[in-house]
């Protein structure tokens, strides 16, 4: 079980000297790709806000008292 801080540590330095010797990629980006990255953002904004809005109502209904409570037959209406 003490093989883990040694496997980390060896993660670690590998990544960092693989970004010290990271050379230029001269890649092309088309503008396609700008419009993929805005989709990617625009979709994870969606999701997130479906989420939080989903929570939120379960949220609130948790301190909402239950309103479908059968009513007795001495209750006025």
């Amino acid at each position: 079980m003490k093989r883990r801080p040694v496997i980390t540590l060896l993660f670690i330095l590998t990544l960092f000297l693989s970004i010290l010797d990271a050379e230029p990629a001269y890649a092309y980006l088309d503008p396609g790709t700008g419009s993929i990255i805005l989709q990617g953002l625009l979709a994870g904004g969606a999701i997130v806000m479906a989420g939080a809005a989903y929570y939120w109502r379960r949220f609130l209904g948790f301190f909402r008292r239950d309103s479908k409570e059968p009513k007795s037959d001495s209750d006025p209406e």
